[in-house]
């Protein structure tokens, strides 16, 4: 069982929660502005791993406060390694928590043992373009027109319907992230606590400036730590961009789950927890 507590760290109360025994481990949820939802995948690796989770800054139970930058949270990420004391640990992250594992990896080298990537976007902005693309082909003819309708109206709405508008376009997103329509009801659902558009934006900018920036990209494929690149083989966003990134580091594994979207330890538990149960015990053996 998780022990979950609100800790000061860098300026802001993070809420955080902590399991398992073993090699230190730490997951980072995605968004920007999302909150946590990584205990499923927790649960797969705490009696290999102890296990940190924790709501970034912004959002969900932790303090909405800025600033929002990628470098603020990498710094966040490593003032939580010294609270917990943790010589070194497992860097890993989902989504945009992927490029955050990333990020810190480039900056604090030394502290990280190796990096999960799990349905990560890697480090070549172009996959954008090829997302929307996918994302548009999963839906049906009259959820794209809607889709693209809100899309086109959201920032000029009044603020209680824009909410609608954002609510909707969630629900049109989530759709598209699964490979199996039947699962949808089993994504998280970021209604329980706040998200935050603001943490969003800002911090999706400025990741975007670092996946723009040649020599983060160097880094990124100078990395001499393990990295296991993790994704579902029909989630939207490309998984030959990750392909390719992994074909660029010299110690990197990459794992294609079939039958699996955006989440694929939603759709296909068994195959996740092996690929990370692997990668972790190489770590630790």
């Amino acid at each position: 069982m998780a022990q979950e507590q609100v800790l000061q760290i860098n300026g802001v109360h993070l809420w955080t929660a902590v399991q398992g025994t073993g090699q230190p481990m730490v997951l980072c949820h995605g968004g920007p502005g999302g909150y946590d939802y990584l205990a499923p995948v927790a649960d797969m690796t705490s009696d290999l791993c102890r296990v940190v989770r924790y709501d970034q800054r912004g959002s969900g139970r932790s303090e909405a406060a800025g600033p929002y930058d990628v470098s603020t949270f990498v710094n966040d990420l490593e003032r939580l390694r010294k609270f917990f004391n943790f010589e070194r640990w497992i860097v890993g992250g989902h989504s945009w928590g992927a490029g955050l594992a990333l990020a810190y990896a480039v900056k604090f080298p030394t502290r990280t043992i190796a990096v999960l990537h799990i349905a990560g976007t890697g480090v070549d902005d172009r996959w954008h373009s090829e997302y929307r693309e996918n994302r548009l082909n999963a839906l049906s003819e009259s959820e794209r027109e809607e889709y693209q309708r809100l899309r086109a109206q959201r920032e000029h709405v009044e603020s209680t319907e824009q909410e609608q508008t954002l609510c909707r376009l969630r629900t049109l997103s989530r759709m598209t992230d699964v490979f199996d329509s039947n699962q949808v009801d089993n994504l998280p659902s970021f209604d329980e606590y706040p998200v935050s558009d603001e943490a969003n934006k800002k911090v999706g900018a400025d990741w975007k400036s670092y996946t723009e920036n040649p020599e983060f990209q160097q880094s990124v494929y100078n990395l001499s730590m393990p990295v296991l690149f993790l994704h579902g083989a029909c989630d939207p966003r490309p998984i030959h961009f990750i392909e390719t990134l992994a074909s660029k580091l010299s110690y990197s594994r990459f794992a294609s789950i079939p039958e699996s979207g955006h989440y694929p330890w939603v759709e296909k538990p068994d195959e996740v927890k092996a690929a990370l149960r692997r990668f972790i015990r190489s770590q630790v053996m």
